[in-house]
């Protein structure tokens, strides 16, 4: 029975792929607005369709609806290759990932037509500029999407967050609405991995969920597609600017502390 559900949800996504993929590619051509909307209303579908709940409370809701007249810092932990589907079905925005998923085949090719951000963190001294091209990416309105762990955890905790690009939200915008002198907004999202097949999940299984040590992606896809739904809590906090702390690695601070915060009270309510 499991591989039948495996077969006919492969089939199911290259059906969709095959459909999204012209009209994405389109879109990017001519710099359609759709090229922003296809990835929101892609990520949901598939979402129904492979079995990955998302929950949004509802003060996160609020947040989450919150109009801006500039692009968000995005920041979130980072698990899994579900942790994409998850945020990618609530916000529209860009992604900004290692260069090397750019070369991961088919997923690569994924990400770059959903305009994904690649930057090379091996090298030190292009940070300044990928941090310029960033800040102008959020004045220009467009959200940016980062995982500041630079890497997975195992869903129970976090890494410590790399400040650098937290120097992207160092700048100033007016606000048409205000007239006012405004900064870019960071806003923290955190990831917690509930439940599998409807019970809650322990350390164990949220291992299983994770995309951790040298296991392949595609192996971890095909080893989900088999083992039922997985309920995802997003929680989404207020967001903050540059402007509240002394400098960008008190943000990164409390970001970070924030998001550990939300996985630590979660996890043991449910304990």
């Amino acid at each position: 029975m499991k591989i039948i559900n495996l077969i006919v949800s492969l089939i199911f996504i290259i059906f969709f792929v095959m459909m999204v993929v012209p009209i994405q590619i389109i879109s990017n051509l001519f710099n359609l607005r759709l090229k922003y909307i296809m990835p929101e209303k892609f990520f949901q579908l598939i979402n129904n369709l492979i079995g990955i709940k998302v929950e949004v409370d509802e003060a996160s809701f609020k947040y989450l609806n919150e109009q801006n007249n500039t692009g968000k810092l995005l920041v979130s932990n980072h698990v899994s290759w579900i942790d994409i589907l998850a945020i990618g079905s609530l916000f529209k925005g860009r992604f900004i990932a290692k260069k090397e998923v750019k070369a991961m085949g088919l997923f690569g090719f994924l990400a770059n037509i959903n305009n994904t951000f690649f930057i090379d963190n091996t090298k030190v001294s292009r940070s300044l500029d990928y941090t310029k091209i960033i800040r102008n990416e959020l004045l220009k309105g467009h959200n940016l999407i980062l995982f500041p762990e630079g890497t997975t955890s195992d869903g129970s905790s976090i890494r410590k967050f790399k400040s650098s690009f937290f120097e992207s939200a160092n700048a100033t915008y007016i606000c048409s609405k205000l007239n006012l002198e405004k900064y870019i907004s960071v806003q923290p999202i955190t990831l917690i991995y509930l439940k599998k097949n409807g019970l809650p999940m322990g350390a164990i299984t949220r291992r299983e969920i994770a995309w951790i040590g040298d296991i392949p992606i595609l192996e971890l896809m095909l080893n989900f597609l088999m083992s039922g739904t997985v309920t995802v809590s997003v929680k989404v906090d207020k967001a903050v600017t540059i402007k509240e702390f002394e400098n960008r690695k008190l943000m990164r601070d409390y970001c970070e502390d924030t998001i550990r915060k939300n996985i630590t009270d979660r996890i043991h309510y449910y304990i």
